[in-house]
């Protein structure tokens, strides 16, 4: 789904639609990918510049990291991907998918 905005050249200031949404990985399985997909979809809506994805994970199912992989590949706003803590095996890859720039982690950590 792609969603256009038009804001008059007029304004001085927008506002966010909705508060921003940080979305935090901590699984991968079924019910967490289904639950990044919602989140994905919300942030699309509330109007704001970037989308942060929180990595502190031990790994998981390659399945939901698929799905959560095409969910970034298929954002129409950039997405930043940043370590919190450990990202082991999916989390490690998840945390590649981030927008060029956008990759941000300790340099102990991984």
């Amino acid at each position: 789904m792609h969603f256009e905005k038009k804001i008059d050249p007029l304004l001085s200031k927008a506002e966010l639609r909705f508060p921003p949404v940080i979305i935090r990985v901590n699984k991968f399985n079924e019910e967490a990918a289904q639950k990044f997909s919602a989140e994905m979809s919300a942030a699309q809506n509330t109007g704001q510049p970037i989308i942060p994805v929180v990595i502190d994970s031990y790994g998981g199912q390659v399945y939901s990291l698929l799905a959560m992989v095409s969910e970034i590949k298929n954002s129409s706003i950039p997405v930043a991907t940043i370590v919190e803590g450990k990202a082991m095996s999916c989390g490690a890859v998840l945390f590649t998918f981030g927008a060029e720039g956008y990759r941000f982690m300790a340099p102990d950590e991984l």
